[in-house]
């Protein structure tokens, strides 16, 4: 009895140590979640030495089962490898975040976590999967405090714009969704310490919109308002877009030296803080079209071959990671691999070859008593066989031509002209004063070119080819609702 009697002492004994020892250590995790939540975190600290407190955060979290202390490791990981422009590992701190919102239900992390998710989808150009990933965020509103609220939907507003930019589209709705998530971050409490930053995020994003309508007085007063509220935080990375933003608007008004002086400052700011990654492509595009301002075709061209270096080998990275990963059995749009793009061709023409073959070999046979009023009909594999030998010339038409564009070579329109005769004398006629560029911009949306490839085949900024897009749209009277891509592909 008496054993029995201590036996359970010691277990409730063991218990309570346990428990006391869990509590202690469950204050040091939150203590380290406070610190690397602190906004001056990435100027004090560094992406490297973030991710490092992160993991410990998380295996510390994993090993006394501390479901939030894993779930915010997870949250900040993914917004450092956000920054760094690492989506593939981004992507999977995301999942694995999620998984663990789920369980816990915590519908504040779930709703960000989904955010990120949009964010990476958009980035890589899934629009779609990111809308989606949106309206997910979006149904959690009503489980989550109105405090908070403010935040998920400024930063849904300020993806969904995103998307639209990224669609190419010139409508005014991207301007909507940045204003109405700006008031959303408005109403923040001005206790916290993220307002001024994504009050920061989004005067540049209001900024690039007008630059992107060749509003440069609108995007230079938004960026006189980005450095209003930023100039004195200890934090200086988001300096990174207002000078790529401040060098392309100094290339627009031909002043190229202090475009180039704008764009060594953006570079300065990357090197320091080693994060937006894909923005070195953005200052070497712009550095390149400085150059090419000044008559100085040696340091255009070694800063044109730098930045399609760095979109070759980060995003076509990122893609074949996504490509493998996500799953794309749902009816939702993807941007097709435009490498593979001609063996969709293929596989579309030979169904149509198919219902062709199909009707000819199963179509109802005349009546005797008409068959000898009738010619002899003919035999149809002569046809056939013609049908495949066309089909075979057109489809390497085709890759031969997809091949000359991702190649940037300068007999690609010559030799798109000679394969759709009728495409360019019918764009001409809409406008005389479409220029080469103008068309060959044409026919690389007649093939289907995303805003991203067209980019980097002809090295040049993402900005350059929407401004280009909106240009010709203009030039074309092709309406704001109107599919560009459809609108094409119905020329010629």
């Amino acid at each position: 009895m008496k054993i029995k009697f201590l036996l359970i002492i010691l277990v409730v004994f063991y218990n309570f140590c346990y428990s006391q020892d869990n509590n202690e250590q469950q204050k040091s995790i939150d203590s380290m979640i406070v610190a690397v939540q602190g906004k001056d975190i990435y100027a004090t600290k560094g992406s490297k030495e973030v991710l490092r407190i992160c993991t410990e955060i998380y295996y510390q979290s994993k090993e006394i089962d501390y479901t939030n202390g894993m779930i915010q490791a997870d949250l900040k990981m993914s917004e450092v490898y956000l920054n760094e422009q690492n989506y593939k590992d981004a992507f999977e701190k995301i999942m694995q975040g999620k998984s663990l919102a789920k369980k816990d239900d915590n519908h504040y992390l779930l709703s960000m976590f989904l955010i990120q998710e949009a964010v990476v989808y958009s980035e890589l150009g899934y629009i779609k999967k990111s809308q989606k990933a949106l309206s997910n965020s979006l149904l959690l509103l009503n489980k989550i405090p109105v405090k908070e609220s403010y935040l998920i939907k400024g930063l849904v507003d300020r993806t969904k714009a995103k998307n639209i930019r990224a669609a190419g589209s010139t409508e005014d709705s991207a301007l909507v969704y940045l204003y109405r998530g700006y008031e959303e971050i408005r109403k923040m409490s001005n206790k916290s310490p993220y307002k001024k930053v994504f009050l920061s995020l989004f005067a540049t994003d209001l900024a690039e919109e007008y630059y992107l309508r060749n509003d440069l007085s609108k995007s230079e007063m938004y960026l006189n308002e980005f450095k209003k509220i930023m100039s004195q935080e200890k934090d200086q990375s988001e300096f990174i877009h207002y000078y790529i933003l401040k060098g392309n608007i100094e290339n627009k008004k031909h002043n190229y030296t202090q475009s180039l002086d704008f764009f060594n400052k953006a570079l300065e700011i990357n090197q320091k803080y080693k994060i937006y990654t894909l923005t070195l492509k953005d200052i070497y595009s712009g550095k390149a079209d400085a150059y090419l301002g000044l008559k100085d075709f040696k340091n255009q061209a070694a800063y044109s071959t730098k930045a399609k270096k760095i979109t070759d080998s980060i995003v076509t990275a990122d893609r074949e990671f996504l490509n493998r990963t996500i799953d794309f059995n749902e009816n939702e749009e993807s941007i097709p691999d435009k490498e593979n793009i001609n063996y969709y061709l293929v596989a579309g023409i030979l169904i149509v070859l198919a219902g062709l073959t199909f009707y000819i070999t199963h179509r109802k046979k005349p009546n005797k008593a008409t068959v000898e009023e009738k010619l002899p009909e003919q035999d149809p594999k002569p046809m056939i066989i013609y049908e495949n030998a066309r089909i075979e010339t057109e489809v390497e038409v085709l890759r031969e031509l997809v091949q000359l564009a991702k190649n940037d070579d300068k007999s690609f329109l010559l030799r798109f002209s000679e394969a759709f005769p009728a495409f360019n004398q019918k764009l001409i006629s809409i406008n005389p004063q479409l220029t080469h560029s103008d068309l060959e911009y044409c026919a690389l949306i007649k093939l289907k070119f995303d805003t991203k490839e067209i980019a980097r085949y002809k090295n040049v900024t993402i900005n350059s080819v929407v401004s280009k897009k909106y240009r010709i749209r203009k030039k074309l009277n092709i309406s704001t609702d109107e599919n560009m891509y459809t609108w094409m592909l119905n020329i010629g």
